[in-house]
C-alpha cells in the first residue's frame, strides 16, 4: 500500500512499514509544513493513505481522500498497530475511509452516498476493528 506519514510520525517506524511490503513516504520529503489541506491534497493526487498522530486530518475527512489513519500517540508500539490494520484491510478500497487507532480498538468511518445524487455525501457508518496486538497492552 502507497503511505504517507504526517511530519508528526516517527521517521523510525518507516523500515517496520517498508519490510511489511509498503511504500512509503514521510511528509518532511515533499510536505514540510504545508498546512494540513495541502497535505490532504497531495496524498490524494498521489493516491497515498496518510498516518497521522494528531487529529487534525479528522476535519478533513469529508474531503476526498485515498484513507487517512488517526493514531492514538499513546500506542506503545504504533508500527505494529497500523501494519497489522493494513493487513486486515489488503485488498480493500480505502478511498474515504477514515481509520482512528485507540489504546483497545480500531474504528473505521466510510462514507455512505445516496443513489438518487450524483455523489452526494450523506454520512458516516461507523464500525470497529480488534487488533491482537492492541489487546496485548
Amino acid at each position: 500500500m502507497k503511505l504517507l506519514l504526517d511530519e508528526n510520525v516517527p521517521v523510525d517506524i518507516i523500515g517496520d512499514l517498508k519490510r511489511a511490503g509498503h511504500d512509503v513516504e514521510h511528509a518532511n520529503k515533499n510536505c514540510r509544513q504545508m498546512p494540513d489541506s495541502k497535505v490532504l491534497e497531495y496524498a490524494f493526487k498521489n493516491k497515498r493513505l496518510i498516518i497521522s498522530f494528531d487529529s487534525d486530518f479528522c476535519n478533513l475527512r469529508k474531503r476526498e481522500h485515498y484513507g487517512i489513519i488517526k493514531v492514538n500517540g499513546k500506542i506503545k508500539k504504533p508500527a505494529n498497530a497500523i501494519i497489522e490494520l493494513l493487513k486486515k484491510e489488503k485488498n480493500k478500497d480505502t478511498k474515504n475511509i477514515y481509520y482512528q487507532i485507540d489504546l483497545k480498538k480500531v474504528s473505521k468511518e466510510e462514507k455512505v452516498y445516496g443513489k438518487k445524487h450524483k455523489n452526494p455525501f450523506k454520512q458516516f457508518h461507523k464500525t470497529y476493528i480488534i487488533l491482537e496486538c492492541l489487546e496485548q497492552n
